[in-house]
């Protein structure tokens, strides 16, 4: 509540005190109205979220954490305790949503990431991080995109692209 700005607060409290509002309903709206402000100020830069999810390897799902921090743009696979893999956020490609719980990372130059979310929220929540992520790389050169490797970059020679908007876990690039 207080990571509000204070006019926001005031006008808050104001409609407490004028009962527009009930104290439940004030606390309701405050946390609405701090989502919205993160948001808008881009809360991802400088935020670092961490997921239990399962990664199949060796003929089974094993439980692993996946971090995806914003502070130094990276993504972490942790098992253990002990950070297993990193991908930059730069070598990601796509993500993929496949059936129930799963869905699957795509990288530049390495091998597509097979996941599980424990929950549908849980995928929800990490395949919305991951389009920001391939958001924020659609933003760079595509040079940059491809960690200085445009060989490995799908290249169109020619014609018009228009970006397909509609799309909720990646970019879609449409000819």
């Amino acid at each position: 509540f207080f990571q509000l700005s204070q006019e926001k607060i005031l006008k808050i409290m104001n409609m407490v005190k004028n009962k527009e509002v009930s104290i439940e309903g004030a606390l309701h709206l405050a946390q609405k109205e701090l989502y919205a402000e993160k948001d808008s100020q881009d809360l991802l830069t400088g935020s670092q979220f961490n997921f239990s999810i399962y990664k199949y390897k060796h003929y089974r799902w094993q439980k692993r954490i996946l971090q995806i921090d914003f502070n130094t743009k990276t993504i972490f696979n942790i098992e253990k305790g002990i950070i297993k893999k990193q991908f930059p956020f730069s070598q990601v490609k796509a993500c993929e949503d496949t059936e129930r719980r799963r869905f699957s990372i795509v990288f530049h130059g390495r091998q597509d990431y097979e996941l599980e979310a424990v929950s549908l929220d849980d995928k929800r929540k990490i395949t919305y991080l991951l389009s920001r992520v391939i958001q924020s790389n659609s933003y760079k050169r595509p040079a940059e995109s491809c960690s200085g490797r445009p060989a490995e970059c799908d290249v169109i020679h020619e014609g018009l692209l228009d970006l397909q908007q509609n799309t909720f876990t990646s970019t879609e690039w449409v000819k």
